[in-house]
């Protein structure tokens, strides 16, 4: 007897391993997929320009790199003693002006160059409703605790996001031509504004990717696997918002299934026992020290003739 809906693995019929680069961008389910893959050692860059939720602010994001913006001074405002813009997460927010405006331009320019050397942009939506300052007439990556009379509430439509986001691909596509997209919808659950607008939100998101859709455009169903195969609150975290650990791992699994080969899939789980390996503490520095060296022979053997995921390994202790 069947007791839940599973959904078959989906086939993307392009192959990810440890010799890909790949951009991660989006919302914190990005965080969650995009971690496992970095400790299994795969070259994966995790939302460099901060944790994004709405496809505009995503899409404008993007295009602050790929066109060379720089923000100015005169863009940041403060907040809780520290400086921000509303063009991204308060990660990027410093209690001085000019640091700030440092790691917001250095992020444009290092996440440039990632897109126009990577393999794989992974995409993850994870809301169509938006925040529009009303001074600005901009759609916001974040309201930073600014007063809510200065925002109104949108719901993005379907051909709000198929338009930005047509010119957007046609733009990654041109300036990196061997450049694969996956798109995926997040499964964390945003009902603040109630369950009947974020089912709205995550369906419109869903229709509107699948409009993108071509031979290097494709969709892997993260949403679905949590909502229509797990089902149940038991794979939520405390919150009934966030999936669990095991939900994710779940997730995780079905994604190594679609993306790579069983051989990439035995490798990276090798390097992530390896990996595990660097969490371990000893009361002593002696034991420490012989348990770490043990540790780097072991992926030193494992990497072989490979001394940049050797070099990717250690650069996971620092």
């Amino acid at each position: 007897m069947k007791w839940r809906t599973e959904i078959s693995t989906p086939r993307i019929d392009v192959e990810i391993n440890h010799g890909t680069s790949i951009v991660m961008i989006g919302s914190c389910f990005t965080d969650e997929i995009g971690h496992r893959l970095q400790s299994q050692l795969f070259d994966v860059k995790i939302n460099p320009l901060g944790t994004l939720f709405n496809p505009v602010s995503i899409a404008d994001a993007i295009n602050d790199a790929l066109d060379n913006r720089t923000f100015e001074a005169d863009e940041l405002f403060e907040v809780d003693g520290t400086w921000r813009t509303l063009r991204r997460h308060s990660r990027f927010s410093l209690s001085d002006r000019d640091a700030t405006l440092q790691l917001l331009n250095s992020s444009l320019s290092e996440t440039r160059n990632q897109l126009l050397n990577a393999d794989f942009l992974i995409v993850t939506f994870g809301s169509a409703i938006g925040h529009r300052h009303l001074p600005s007439g901009n759609i916001v990556a974040n309201c930073h605790k600014l007063p809510a009379e200065q925002f109104v509430v949108e719901k993005l439509s379907v051909a709000d996001i198929t338009l930005k986001w047509g010119k957007l691909l046609h733009k990654l596509f041109e300036l990196n031509p061997k450049l694969n997209v996956i798109f995926t919808v997040s499964p964390v659950r945003h009902i603040g504004y109630g369950l009947e607008r974020d089912r709205l939100s995550k369906s419109t998101l869903i229709v509107a990717v699948h409009d993108l859709l071509n031979e290097r455009i494709k969709y892997f169903p993260s949403y679905e696997i949590v909502v229509d195969d797990l089902r149940d609150y038991r794979w939520y975290a405390d919150d009934l918002v966030h999936p669990s650990t095991q939900a994710v791992e779940y997730v995780y699994d079905i994604f190594r299934q679609s993306a790579m080969t069983p051989a990439t899939i035995a490798q990276a789980d090798r390097w992530g026992k390896l990996t595990r390996r660097l969490e371990h503490r000893h009361s002593s520095l002696e034991g420490e020290t012989a348990f770490l060296e043990d540790t780097y022979n072991l992926a030193k053997n494992l990497a072989g003739n490979n001394d940049a995921l050797y070099q990717r390994f250690i650069a996971l202790k620092r």
